[in-house]
């Protein structure tokens, strides 16, 4: 490497080039390549790749040929982080080769090359040219390098070695400037360590250095991350000219601090100046707006900031969709999402799983599970929590089934199903009364490396204790113990509730009594379960006692049992007492919800005020809480009162539902609007489901008919329901032509739907017209998995028939809408065993 080798004759550019000649990328590992040849100085491209590299470079830059590729180098990875890093090590190659005399020349290479590394922040290049300087010397480095790096490792908050290069900067002659401060201002306040950056500050004028724009805008950062806002607005009403970052940064921290009118006002001011706020500074507002629930005007900052040419990060967006997946905004969710996509926002897996909860919380899992797909579609791997959500959603629905199937789907994607997922599925099977299955995967865990938690045992205590295994939950609350878990309020709250109904409140209060003495603290859910017991047992002097105790042990009463009390006083018919609860709930900031109103409407119902009833119902829509299907059950059992005898009114809500007829319906609507409630989507869609589960037909298409003289629309649900009447009343062509009307209508029906409409037809014969429709329908709307498990097996695998599934899953592959392996592995498990 001592001499550089005479420069070889300019040859003609050959016009096939082994690299792209308008590719930076392709450029610089070609000259990487060439470098890397012993003859490298022989390479006829070399003169003409600084032109390629930099077309802006002055072709007769009088330097030597390696120092003009250097600084074409270090130009055509400027505006890339990724190119930086391929750069650096062919500027350091260069310098390498080249003889001492030309070594100098690479300062502004070197420089250029340092000022883009400091820029992007990529402190470990930046230290690896700075290594190389200080070995290779010419160029060593100097004030502005030290600085540079000093720069970058306070910027990481690595001060304790920023201090070091200082002190290395001191001992070789290198006087630190006010940018050298300016840096350690940054470095103290990324360590939390804001008041030595404020001693610092202010010793700068007398160290001969005058405060700028910059260093007031550091100590103000540093203030806003300590939650310190006040400092840094007295800071900034310091500062002569702020500029465009500081009010940036100030918009940040007053948002973070929950002060997001100041800062919204902040980023208005910066307009107002003229300046365009940053994506930052938009972000920063977005997230105050989401966290305030103002989802309208984050969506609006998102739209601004499109308008402007900026592109908010992934971060920002999801922010405005999870917040409309909270309010159940799934629409205006989903818009924002084809937002993102229109500016080339990359959506990721936190993005997907915001929908994914949305949409099961709305109980759609349908349309959760779509989401599946696209994710895939769009390069995105579903984690484990989108399976957590979706296993959750199909539980909640009643599909255990399908949840075990989305576990073994987990497991082919890699994923390694955890404590959450398993605590699920055997809450689910509690629930359902499977408690031998949910032992036997509870007992299952050890051998998959989970270990059960105080909600497992929860869940299985509480589903053996309703199953009446009292023998068995005890010895799992050994096991709890055993395993290093602690029973709490909610463990005990099982046997409380058992030992109540089978034995009475005595019991339920000795269990209570035992738990004083061990010095475990009941809790109000206990309380709540005995005092419901001595309700309706009629002991109300001991009720008021215990209810004493409860709140003398810092046991607040809450909903549930406030709802009790409320409930005991409706059935004595003291409603006015009744009344007085509800009021006492308010006043205590107690959340009301619509069983507490429910308790209250049934009370007045029962003893014929069916006006004074729906009044509450009217109140309870005014307060944004939700009527469900009980409180329509409860007004239409007391308007059925009126009609049949007492020996023979129904009392299940089955009974009820077969005895209803249209003119109580359109009874309770007459009694409703004279009340001002006017019957809603939500109104007709409870009455019509009640109709539905026993397919009574000519009354569902006369409140449907009804509905639309309202002026109101069918819904998803109202849909949803309708088909499954007529598929229960075997007039499946009726069905078809609906769930045809719901598409059209926008709405994606739900995969029973076609479960029920496709497996009655086979029933009945019409193995060509099932065919048919399967063929016809818009498969790719849905997770093909899905169609699987639920249309095909559990619809038609065990209605045996298995050819026809042959054919379906042929049909699916022809529409390029292919289940996973796991989903085929799982349906060649069930077709031997149906044929």
């Amino acid at each position: 490497m001592g001499v550089m080798p005479p420069r070889p004759p300019t040859r003609a550019y050959p016009r096939t080039s082994p690299m792209d000649s308008t590719n930076p990328a392709a450029l610089l590992a070609h000259l990487a390549a060439v470098l890397s040849s012993p003859n490298w100085f022989l390479n006829p491209s070399l003169p003409h790749l600084p032109a390629l590299l930099a077309p802006s470079l002055p072709q007769t830059l009088p330097v030597p040929l390696p120092v003009r590729l250097a600084a074409a180098a270090a130009l055509a990875a400027a505006p890339s982080r990724n190119l930086l890093a391929v750069s650096l090590p062919v500027v350091l190659c260069l310098h390498s080769l080249s003889p001492p005399p030309h070594r100098p020349l690479f300062d502004r290479p070197f420089g250029s090359l340092l000022g883009h590394l400091s820029r992007f922040a990529l402190t470990p290049l930046v230290l690896r040219l700075f290594a190389h300087m200080h070995r290779h010397a010419p160029p060593a480095p100097t004030g502005p390098t030290y600085n540079a790096v000093i720069r970058s490792l306070c910027r990481r908050a690595d001060l304790a070695r920023a201090l070091r290069y200082l002190s290395l900067m001191v001992r070789f002659g290198w006087r630190p400037d006010a940018y050298t401060f300016n840096s350690l201002i940054v470095g103290y306040c990324r360590t939390n360590q804001v008041d030595v950056a404020r001693d610092l500050f202010h010793k700068m004028p007398l160290r001969g250095f005058m405060q700028d724009v910059v260093s007031y805008t550091a100590l103000i950062e540093g203030f806003c991350e300590m939650g310190r806002i006040d400092e840094a607005m007295e800071l900034f009403r310091e500062t002569e000219k702020p500029d465009v970052h500081m009010y940036a940064v100030l918009v940040k921290g007053l948002c973070k601090a929950g002060r997001g009118e100041e800062g919204l006002l902040m980023l208005r001011r910066m307009k107002e100046l003229g300046w365009r706020p940053s994506t930052n500074a938009y972000a920063a507002v977005v997230d105050f707006c989401c966290r305030e629930r103002k989802v309208k005007e984050a969506e609006e900052m998102l739209e601004e900031m499109f308008e402007k040419g900026l592109v908010p990060c992934v971060v920002t967006c999801t922010a405005v969709i999870n917040a409309y997946c909270k309010e159940g905004r799934m629409s205006d969710a989903l818009r924002v999402l084809e937002l993102m996509k229109l500016m080339e926002c990359k959506p990721n897996v936190w993005t997907y799983n915001a929908l994914v909860q949305g949409f099961c919380n709305e109980g759609k899992v349908h349309k959760a599970m779509a989401l599946l797909n696209e994710m895939r579609a769009c390069g995105v791997n579903p984690d484990v929590v989108t399976y957590n959500l979706l296993i959750r959603g199909q539980c909640i629905d009643g599909h255990i089934e399908s949840a075990f199937r989305l576990l073994r789907l987990m497991e082919g994607d890699g994923l390694v199903a955890d404590q959450y997922t398993y605590n699920v599925l055997i809450n689910a099977l509690c629930k359902d009364g499977k408690t031998d299955q949910a032992c036997s995967l509870f007992d299952s865990l050890e051998t998959r490396g989970i270990k059960p938690n105080v909600v497992t045992f929860n869940s299985l205590i509480d589903g053996l204790c309703k199953a009446g295994k009292v023998d068995i939950a005890w010895k799992f609350l050994e096991k709890m113990a055993s395993a290093g878990c602690t029973p709490d309020t909610y463990t005990y709250s099982s046997f409380i509730e058992h030992l109540c109904k089978m034995k009475g409140s005595q019991e339920g209060l000795s269990f209570i009594d035992k738990m004083l003495q061990k010095d475990v603290k009941p809790s109000t859910i206990n309380y709540t379960i005995v005092i419901d017991k001595l309700f309706k047992e009629r002991n109300y002097g001991l009720a008021t006692r215990i209810w004493g105790q409860m709140v003398s042990l810092g046991c607040n009463p809450d909903v549930v049992t406030y709802t009790t009390s409320m409930r005991a006083y409706c059935i004595e018919g003291r409603l006015n007492e009744a009344e007085n609860v509800l009021m006492e709930m308010s006043k205590e900031g107690v959340t009301v919800d619509a069983m507490a109103y429910n308790t209250l409407m049934d009370g007045h119902a029962s003893i014929g005020q069916t006006d004074h009833a729906v009044s509450i119902l009217k109140h309870m829509t005014s307060v944004a809480s939700v009527p469900n299907q009980f409180s329509y059950f409860m007004l239409l059992r007391h308007l059925l009162r009126r009609r049949l005898p007492e020996d023979v009114l129904p009392l299940t809500p089955a009974g009820v539902w077969k005895s209803i007829e249209l003119t109580d319906v359109f009874g309770l609507f007459d009694i409703m609007k004279k009340n001002g409630v006017l019957p809603n989507s939500g109104t007709y869609s409870t009455i019509l489901e009640g109709f539905s589960e026993d397919g009574r037909t000519k009354e569902v298409t006369s409140l449907v008919s009804r509905l639309k003289e309202d002026g109101l629309s069918p819904n998803e649900n109202i849909y949803s329901a309708v088909i499954t009447c007529f598929c229960k009343s075997k007039r499946y062509s009726v069905a078809w032509v609906l769930l045809c009307s719901m598409i059209q209508h926008g709405f994606m029906p739900h995969l029973m739907s076609y479960q029920h409409l496709l497996s009655g037809l086979i029933c009945e014969g019409q193995t060509e017209k099932a065919k048919e429709i399967f063929m016809n329908s818009r498969w790719k709307d849905y997770n093909p998995d899905e169609i699987v498990w639920k249309v095909i097996i559990d619809g038609l695998i065990k209605k045996d028939c298995p050819d026809i599934c042959r054919d379906m899953i042929i049909t699916l592959e022809h529409m390029n809408c292919r289940p996973s392996h796991q989903t085929y592995a799982m349906l060649t498990e069930e077709l031997p065993t149906r044929d």
